[in-house]
């Protein structure tokens, strides 16, 4: 709904790895259809990028990450930044993410799981995508990409009683194949948004321990990664 309601979470990253949190107060589909949301989320990161330094980050160790239709955004951003080489993205956190508009994959048809199920993610799309004639493009249904190589590292999990467990396993799948490496878990019984919902149940303990120790890990190696770019141009400048 809006980014005051993720604090907590915000709090728990900032916790696990220090890291400033800009989020953006994207507009909503029954606003504002395809591409308000996106564009507000790259502009976002374009903000980001350029404040990164006076906000006490870094432009080149930028990561983005989000929820459901977050995830999405996630993808999508990142598919944008790889095609634009606008902005150095070094992670990006897709948590069950919404990317295929056709919403008939294995785990979606007939889906009547609990908090988010076909019809919903059905009447979702159609909202966000209200007024599109053509085939989405895939910065609308990052689903829809032909191409996954040079997009950022990804941290994912997903229940297997979420509907869009099978683009999500999808997605991580074509990120593989792509040579880009990923941390994914899908996890038995779980549905849409279960360790929000029920975060004292065992499986949401597990699911964020998951990701908070994935991003912890995935921050140091672009810290590392970068101290050992910086000490060999240090060495060639010598």
């Amino acid at each position: 709904g809006n980014p005051e309601v993720s604090l907590d979470i915000f709090r728990q990253f900032i916790e696990t790895r220090e890291c400033i949190f800009v989020s953006p107060a994207y507009r909503k589909s029954l606003e504002a259809p395809y591409p308000a949301a996106f564009d507000d989320c790259y502009d976002t990161l374009l903000w980001a990028r350029d404040h990164a330094k006076e906000l006490g980050g870094r432009p080149d160790q930028i990561i983005v990450g989000g929820h459901s239709a977050g995830g999405g955004l996630t993808a999508a951003v990142s598919l944008r930044a790889r095609e634009r080489g606008d902005v150095k993205i070094g992670l990006q956190l897709p948590i069950y993410p919404m990317l295929d508009d056709r919403n008939d994959s294995e785990s979606a048809r007939d889906n009547n799981g609990a908090v988010w199920d076909q019809k919903a993610n059905g009447l979702a799309w159609g909202f966000y995508l209200k007024g599109l004639e053509a085939e989405p493009p895939m910065e609308a249904a990052p689903a829809r990409a032909t191409s996954y190589a040079g997009l950022p590292p990804a941290i994912a999990f997903v229940g297997d009683l979420d509907p869009v467990c099978s683009e999500t396993t999808q997605y991580v799948e074509n990120l593989r194949a792509a040579g880009v490496p990923v941390e994914f878990e899908v996890y038995e019984g779980g549905f849409h948004g279960f360790e929000l919902m029920v975060p004292d149940a065992a499986i949401s303990r597990k699911a964020n321990n998951f990701v908070y120790d994935a991003f912890a890990e995935g921050v140091d190696r672009l810290i590392e990664d970068d101290t050992v770019i910086e000490e060999a141009s240090a060495v060639r400048t010598k």
